[in-house]
Order: C-alpha cells, then sequence, then structure tokens
C-alpha cells in the first residue's frame, strides 16, 4: 500500500516526460517580427529575432531560447552564453519569438546560435552570423556617381 503513491508520481512524471519529448519546434532568424529569413546579421543590427512555430506543446508548457556566441574571436571564450529567456505556452500549439537587443560597445563579428528548449529538452539550433556592417543604398549611389558608372 506504500507504494501506490510512489508508483503513481513516478508514472506521472513518465507521461510528463514522454509528452515533452514529442513537442516539434522549427526557427528561423529574422530581421524583425515579420522579417524574413536570415542567416547573417550587420554589425549594425539593433535586434535579434529568433522566431519559432511549435507543435505538439500544451498550455504550460516552457520554451526557454538561449543565446550562445560560438566563434566571436578574443570578444568572448567559445560557446560564452550571452543571455537566456523563458516563455511560457498559453495553448495547444504556439507561435513566438526571442529576440536580442544590440549591446551598447557593439556585436563582436563572429558566429553564433541560438538552442530553444522545450520543458529542459533541447528541440533545435539555429546559427547566425554577425558580418561587418554594410554600405547603405546611399553610400553604394554615391561611389557610383564619383566612379561615373
Amino acid at each position: 500500500m506504500k507504494r501506490i503513491p510512489g508508483l503513481i508520481i513516478l508514472l506521472v512524471s513518465c507521461i510528463a516526460t514522454a509528452y515533452a519529448g514529442d513537442a516539434k519546434v522549427s526557427a528561423m532568424m529574422t530581421a524583425g517580427p515579420t522579417g524574413r529569413e536570415l542567416t547573417a546579421y550587420t554589425a549594425d543590427a539593433t535586434k535579434l529575432y529568433a522566431m519559432f512555430k511549435t507543435k505538439g506543446v500544451a498550455k504550460g508548457d516552457k520554451f526557454r531560447g538561449v543565446w550562445i556566441a560560438d566563434d566571436v574571436g578574443d570578444a568572448a571564450p567559445a560557446g560564452t552564453k550571452i543571455d537566456e529567456k523563458t516563455l511560457t505556452a498559453e495553448g495547444e500549439t504556439e507561435d513566438g519569438e526571442f529576440s536580442l537587443s544590440r549591446p551598447t560597445p557593439g556585436w563582436p563579428l563572429g558566429k553564433y546560435h541560438i538552442d530553444i528548449y522545450v520543458n529542459d529538452q533541447l528541440a533545435t539550433k539555429v546559427p547566425f552570423e554577425i558580418k561587418g556592417a554594410g554600405k547603405s543604398k546611399k553610400d553604394k549611389n554615391e561611389e557610383e556617381e564619383e566612379s561615373g558608372d
């Protein structure tokens, strides 16, 4: 009789774990909440967005986004965690976003990724890069005028 409560707790935790493992997440990096997919940003980008869609999640499930610097030269060691945020699902299916604002000294150039977890299980990893700032359209037009093109 004393074993029954323990068995019930074990059974419930096994069901929750199995369910969490069934969640599917697809994600992409974008320039904004409604922006197009990107694989690289310029160093002057004010904010980075990871947009995600899920399948097989339930109300109360937790999504955690962990921003990682993979290779940013001398700016930080490989694998440095930059930031993380946790969101809670409000229904059976959930679309969402994680965002990260540019640091005051600017983005170090290099390779990064975001890990997205569902209930502490890694669901997906999205790599991206920060590259040198591109020239604005105005700067390109001025160069063409100067070169006679």
